[in-house]
């Protein structure tokens, strides 16, 4: 296992460091950050642990506005979107892609999966999407996990993607946006559960 960090300039005038870590492997699992949730955070980092688990390569992304500490405008998602695709598109080339992503994350990976027009090789993890995540997901196979009292993604939300053949949808009773509950062990007791849901999404992703 080899770790490389990618630097890209960005249109924030600050370096983004993109981390790849090779196993060999031709699957490659992506993770993308939530808007203010970084990839060193909880319901990411087991992600792309359990990701390593299943001996796929990773590339974790950094957003250009979150490594110069400022704040993202809306009308600069185009921009984040971009950078995120050229990070993907510097590598070599995979047979498999698994997306990993969480809240506005998962608008970023929806797009760069049909803008690159990678969908059919893509098998997406949606963790908290957001409403317009939807459309994106009614066209992926995957898994999507959310919170029962997630205020940005409801179960009307959920009742829209229900139907959807190809994907798995999981509600974690009495969590938050950031998957959370009521106290720290509880919580922690739902993160296991979640892990758990991360190891049937690889099964089925990587069809072991």
């Amino acid at each position: 296992m080899s770790v490389n960090h990618i630097l890209m300039p960005s249109y924030w005038g600050r370096e983004v460091r993109h981390t790849h870590i090779t196993q060999g492997s031709k699957a490659l699992a992506v993770v993308f950050p939530g808007k203010n949730y970084s990839a060193e955070r909880p319901l990411l980092e087991y992600a792309a642990k359990v990701a390593k688990e299943y001996n796929c390569d990773i590339l974790l992304l950094e957003y250009g506005y979150q490594s110069a500490r400022v704040d993202l405008q809306r009308e600069q998602m185009n921009i984040v979107v971009d950078e995120c695709k050229a990070a993907i598109t510097s590598l070599p080339v995979y047979e498999k892609f698994l997306f990993i992503s969480k809240s506005m994350g998962t608008v970023i990976a929806g797009r760069i999966a049909e803008e690159l027009e990678i969908q059919k090789k893509t098998s997406h993890l949606y963790l908290t999407p957001l409403q317009e995540t939807i459309p994106f997901i009614q066209q992926s196979a995957g898994s999507v996990i959310y919170g029962s009292i997630d205020q940005l993604f409801t179960e009307q939300h959920s009742f829209e993607i229900s139907t959807v053949n190809n994907i798995k949808v999981y509600r974690i009773d009495d969590a938050n946006h950031s998957l959370e509950v009521g106290t720290v062990n509880e919580s922690l007791a739902i993160l296991i559960v979640i892990i758990n849901l991360y190891h049937e999404y690889f099964r089925g992703a990587l069809r072991i």
